[in-house]
């Protein structure tokens, strides 16, 4: 959700309550929410902007292993004569196809480097070791830094819902409590107290209270 709405409800009912003597003191509660909601609205930009930004480098980091592990195929192929019953082939690619590799999930992919940068390990001065394990540790390195951002953005995100629904619950409580203290200040005038919680009315109910009262207005 979207804090800003709720913020600025706040601050109408702020503004409200400062322009009468009897109800101002009741306002620096909203003005404090209409504050907090504002915050929370910065917040929330802060950690889309974010999460945005890691999945944009997410995106580039998977293009970029796709054509690499392509490559690799393509030389292994080579170095086993062009079969794939023989080693290096078995040896790499004894359960999955390079061409099969590129098509899996993120967290598949880096899995799948991991498990050819450690083949590539077991021998590391042989010329295959040599020449892919820096290749394929680059973009699997950068792949999985990618997907752990996202994932830390993803996370911010919940977070930063979890403290707006705090958010709506406190104003809630507050709106419970105002009403209350608004029926003291002036019993037995309800429009008087409406007035003070009008920003909490639906936008729509508003409006068509307004053309009725136009209409009205036009016809008496």
């Amino acid at each position: 959700m979207n804090p800003q709405p709720a913020a600025d409800i706040c601050s109408a009912i702020a503004d409200g309550l400062v322009s009468d003597d009897i109800t101002a003191h009741l306002a620096p509660v909203w003005e404090m929410m209409a504050a907090k909601g504002d915050a929370l609205a910065a917040d929330r930009r802060k950690r889309e902007r974010t999460l945005g930004r890691a999945r944009a480098r997410l995106a580039v980091a998977d293009s970029r292993w796709d054509p690499e592990v392509a490559a690799f195929g393509r030389d292994i192929v080579d170095q086993a004569g062009g079969r794939r019953d023989v080693p290096p082939y078995t040896r790499f690619f004894k359960d999955v196809s390079p061409s099969a590799a590129q098509d899996f999930g993120i967290d598949r992919e880096i899995k799948q480097g991991q498990a050819w940068l450690d083949e590539l390990g077991r021998n590391p001065d042989e010329p295959i070791a040599i020449k892919w394990t820096p290749r394929l540790g680059a973009v699997t390195g950068t792949l999985d830094a990618c997907s752990k951002a996202r994932v830390d953005g993803l996370r911010a995100l919940a977070l930063q819902g979890t403290s707006e629904e705090l958010y709506v619950e406190d104003i809630n409580l507050e709106l419970d409590r105002l009403e209350g203290d608004l029926k003291k200040l002036f019993p037995g005038q309800p429009k008087r107290v409406a007035a003070f919680l009008e920003a909490t009315r639906p936008k729509r109910k508003r409006a068509t209270d307004e053309d009725d009262e136009g209409t009205g207005g036009q016809n008496s």
